[in-house]
């Protein structure tokens, strides 16, 4: 199988469709800003020019507006997908990435995808709390915020 996050998105009574779409497009927005940090300081470091490829966040109107992000090149596994809206998203969702460097991105991503929208995700991973510790410090880092690991390991 390989390691793989998992996410389902639930619409829960005590919020508007309005207020949720607004929260998730919250989301989205602190997802790319995520990814491109994570791609610039790789160059920074010194690292692969970019780590990341068909990387995609909030197009022009009329195209594609959520997220689609994966490695590049040997580092690629697959693709980590947000649809551009929630209601495109409510079934059960998952990206393996075989632990590959834009991991720390899914995981960024997924983590900021819960302190945002709360009961309206459930987040799981093949990974435990410790393989979550880097990207929720870079969401952290990135985003000024201080998210929780939603990750709890089980004994």
């Amino acid at each position: 199988m390989g390691y793989t996050h998992y996410w389902k998105m639930n619409k829960v009574k005590n919020i508007t469709a309005k207020k949720l779409e607004e929260t998730y497009q919250k989301a989205i927005k602190e997802c790319q800003k995520i990814a491109l940090t994570y791609n610039n300081s790789c160059k920074v470091l010194g690292l692969d020019e970019e780590r990341l490829s068909g990387y995609s966040a909030h197009c022009k109107v009329g195209q594609y507006g959520g997220i689609n992000l994966n490695g590049k090149e040997d580092l690629m596994h697959e693709d980590f997908i947000l649809r551009e809206h929630f209601n495109q998203n409510e079934n059960f969702n998952f990206c393996k990435t075989a632990q590959k460097p834009y991991d720390i991105v899914v995981v960024a991503c997924l983590a900021v995808l819960k302190y945002r929208l709360k009961d309206n995700i459930v987040v799981s991973s093949d990974g435990d709390s410790k393989d979550w510790t880097k990207g929720i410090e870079l969401a952290n880092h990135v985003l000024k915020l201080k998210i929780k690991n939603p990750i709890t390991d089980q004994d």
